[in-house]
């Protein structure tokens, strides 16, 4: 029987960061457990909790007022998509979970390396006894990929199903460099690029890091993922051109404000980061009335 995807969650952010793969006397197989190769699994955003439903379109289009103006981000409870599977004739959740766990390290080591990779690669690396749920590991993997770290898995050959990995969104850059070394931080610039957007596309400082507190993440502090999200963001992401990062004008005391940078412009589209953001919450893109217009609009000015 095929686990199901409707039930509880789990939340990665309580499954150790540098967990090991143990591996046979004479495995060939790439040195996936060791630290300098995965740095850290990651949380990726799930279901929105029966008790904390996402704001509804309309408050989602009114004006911001820190801190409640990120309506759906902030309401979400940023679980694992990787849902728990129940039932007597289903494998056990732990068992299945670190499958997924290992095949998203597995991923994120090819996508480190710019290696191709396929189902029955992934199959033998990764699964084990568990290779008849391939399909739930495989898709939740891959969300996984996409909602967290910002890769996207393109299939180049249906026959064997062989994919490779890169950015998602159109985005180039994967931030590989910055912040902890060897961890994609695409994900971590499109979040941005959310918050600034739902946020009217300009969105004060103080708003800002109260998003990102709500996410996990707070100026100064270490992520066990990204490193230290102020630096990055505000130096690396600022360097790179896809945020923008500017005192608001006759401010006293100053403050600052976060818009996109000229390369979000270049590379992606409202569109696509409205899709993203709404994937997050689990709502259609045109639960969002007024910014979908806008990514709309933003659409046909570029045809």
């Amino acid at each position: 029987m095929e686990p199901t995807e409707n039930n509880q969650n789990f939340n990665l952010w309580d499954i150790p960061r540098a967990q090991t793969e143990e591996r046979g006397p004479g495995s060939t197989q790439d040195p996936i457990a060791e630290a300098e190769e995965v740095e850290a699994i990651a949380t990726a955003p799930g279901d929105v909790p029966a008790g904390g439903t996402p704001s509804s379109p309309q408050s989602a289009q009114g004006d911001p007022s820190p801190p409640t103006a990120m309506g759906s981000i902030s309401g979400a409870s940023f679980e694992n998509p990787l849902s728990e599977v129940s039932g007597a004739e289903s494998p056990s959740q732990d068992g299945l979970n670190e499958k997924i766990i290992d095949l998203v390290r597995f991923l994120l080591v090819k996508f480190r390396r710019m290696e191709l990779t396929n189902k029955e690669e992934m199959i033998v690396k990764t699964m084990g006894d568990y290779e008849e749920h391939y399909s739930v590991i495989f898709s939740k993997a891959a969300e996984c990929m996409k909602l967290i770290f910002g890769v996207d898995m393109l299939e180049v050959d249906p026959f064997v199903h062989s994919y490779f990995l890169h950015p998602a969104l159109g985005i180039t850059y994967d931030g590989m460099l910055h912040g902890v070394i060897g961890v994609p931080k695409t994900g971590l610039v499109i979040l941005v690029l959310c918050v600034i957007f739902i946020e009217n596309n300009c969105v004060r400082e103080e708003v800002f890091w109260h998003a990102m507190n709500i996410l996990g993440m707070q100026a100064g502090i270490d992520h066990f993922i990204f490193g230290e999200p102020r630096s990055l963001i505000t130096e690396d992401f600022v360097e790179e051109g896809y945020v923008g990062y500017r005192q608001v004008p006759n401010s006293n005391p100053p403050c600052f404000e976060f818009l996109w940078g000229a390369r979000a412009y270049a590379e992606t589209t409202k569109m696509k980061i409205l899709e993203f953001y709404a994937s997050i919450v689990r709502q259609d893109p045109r639960s969002y009335p007024e910014k979908y217009a806008e990514a709309l609009r933003e659409e046909q000015e570029r045809a």
